[in-house]
């Protein structure tokens, strides 16, 4: 098959709905059997595309894989960027649990597989960059947003580079044990436990008069 492109569609379609179907096909096989699943061909069959075609798209399954980090971390972002900071800090995170969970849900098992398989071709690899880059901009907007809603409460964070990161790093620990079902099984709800956590991170990074 050949293709011409003229503008953003294909001689034989939507190129942007093509790709959106190569996306949705490979996190649903991602959701399913995690990392090992996610092979060009299986994307492909889901996709209904050629193999062919798929490659004209992305060079390899950690493409994808990226592909699909990227536009949830693009949709994190905006949310974060588009939250009413008047809602508190602890608010602000309950507001975007659900995104991290899912994050987690989907990509936490077969991060570590990913990264593996990438790395091998050496730290500086496109796809280790790329990955990167679209994290840092996730976390600038973390903390902007933190700054900005303790600012409208009249508090100040806690000054260290290492905050947001750490904010982060708690929330995907909250979001592991949501997927998991830890603190079901000590009888504690999730509200119950998202309440907790994101009020001890709040305490935590507010600087003290």
């Amino acid at each position: 098959m050949t293709t011409e492109t003229t503008g953003e569609t294909t001689a034989w379609g939507d190129a942007k709905a093509r790709r959106r179907d190569i996306l949705s096909s490979a996190e649903k096989l991602l959701a399913e059997s995690g990392y090992a699943s996610l092979t060009m061909r299986a994307i492909a069959v889901g996709a209904g595309v050629s193999s062919g075609t798929l490659y004209q798209y992305f060079e390899g399954k950690e493409d994808v894989f990226v592909a699909l980090m990227a536009a949830r971390l693009e949709t994190l972002r905006t949310t974060l960027d588009g939250l009413d900071r008047g809602i508190g800090i602890a608010g602000l995170l309950r507001e975007i649990v659900p995104q991290v969970r899912e994050l987690w849900r989907l990509f936490g098992r077969s991060a570590q597989q990913w990264e593996s398989k990438v790395l091998a071709g050496g730290p500086k690899g496109k796809r280790a960059v790329t990955s990167a880059t679209i994290f840092r901009k996730m976390a600038r907007s973390l903390e902007r947003a933190l700054s900005e809603t303790a600012a409208a409460a009249g508090h100040t964070l806690v000054d260290h580079p290492a905050m947001a990161y750490w904010v982060w790093d708690s929330l995907i620990g909250l979001a592991d044990d949501i997927v998991h079902g830890g603190s079901l099984q000590a009888r504690v709800s999730t509200t119950r436990l998202i309440d907790f956590a994101t009020e001890a991170i709040e305490r935590g990074i507010v600087a003290r008069a």
